[in-house]
């Protein structure tokens, strides 16, 4: 692994950290709450609080992607941060395949993605390059 990469790695698994601690500060025990993690395009991914966390093996939360029409493309259960980077690195490729042109459609400044940032306003993103 480059150390572009490994610093990549680590960036987007501090983004993912920040995301949970926004979401467990969500009070309650709804298991709808949600944050927003990122967007590409028209794509958004969420992430769910999992069940009360126990020593049995029980998901700390869960990714999903939503389309344009905010329906559910994928999802999957996460035990730990580190292992939400794989994955949320899947859902990234498949949102940007779902973000590409159609023949005649231009996507002419789509950032790679923009991922939420744990601001005030939540409504700043950073760039992927």
């Amino acid at each position: 692994m480059t150390d572009c990469n490994s610093s990549e790695r680590t960036l987007t698994e501090l983004k993912i950290a920040q995301a949970y601690v926004r979401l467990s500060s969500i009070p309650g025990d709804n298991p709808e709450a949600s944050v927003l993690l990122a967007s590409i395009g028209s794509c958004e991914f969420h992430m769910f609080r999992g069940p009360a966390l126990n020593p049995d093996g029980v998901p700390l939360f869960w990714l999903e992607l939503f389309d344009h029409t905010k329906r559910s493309v994928d999802g999957f259960v996460c035990h730990t941060i580190k292992d939400a980077v794989p994955i949320f690195d899947d859902l990234i490729s498949q949102a940007t395949r779902l973000n590409e042109p159609m023949a005649g459609t231009t996507n002419e400044g789509l950032p790679a993605y923009s991922m939420v940032t744990n601001t005030p306003s939540l409504a700043a993103v950073e760039r992927r390059l």
